[in-house]
């Protein structure tokens, strides 16, 4: 059963799991590089749905806050002193080497955190430039060199 909202109206937490779940966790799992964390960020930022219970304007003002949301909560983890004094046990996605995108999935892992998630937006969620611009706070020619540096990177990483 799927849900629809119209202007203004609230989105339930479900649909949203349902919806935007998988790439939220993608998403989160990109920047923290640990599952059980990427899980609890994107947990923290359901809750705060549910709490506050925000409106948004359509599914793309919701998918673009989900978005924000989820890189704010991912930042603050990465920032707090638990993270800076601990070290992960697993990485946030297991692939197996035999996959053909091991090598570029291990290397886009390695990327600095703007790189990869400029990238992450650009290629796996199929964001325009002046769309990851406004999610980023960035501006567009910041973004298009990241882009460029990111992908710099990554040809040499390969």
């Amino acid at each position: 059963m799927t849900q629809t909202a119209s202007f203004g109206e609230e989105y339930s937490v479900e649909f949203i799991v349902n919806t935007y779940g998988n790439m939220l966790y993608k998403l989160a799992a990109a920047q923290i590089n640990n599952k059980t964390d990427a899980y609890d960020a994107l947990q923290d930022v359901l809750l705060k749905i549910h709490a506050i219970k925000p409106n948004w304007n359509d599914e793309e003002h919701l998918k673009a806050w989900l978005i924000r949301a989820v890189i704010n909560k991912c930042r603050d983890y990465n920032k707090s002193v638990w993270n800076r004094r601990t070290s992960a046990l697993d990485e946030a996605f297991h692939i197996s080497k035999s996959d053909p995108d091991f090598e570029l999935q291990n290397a886009v892992s390695l990327l600095p955190h703007k790189y990869r998630i400029t990238l992450y937006l650009y290629y796996y969620e199929g964001y325009k430039i002046h769309e990851i611009s406004k999610i980023l706070n960035v501006g567009e020619s910041g973004i298009k060199k990241r882009l460029v540096k990111g992908r710099e990177m990554l040809k040499a990483y390969l």
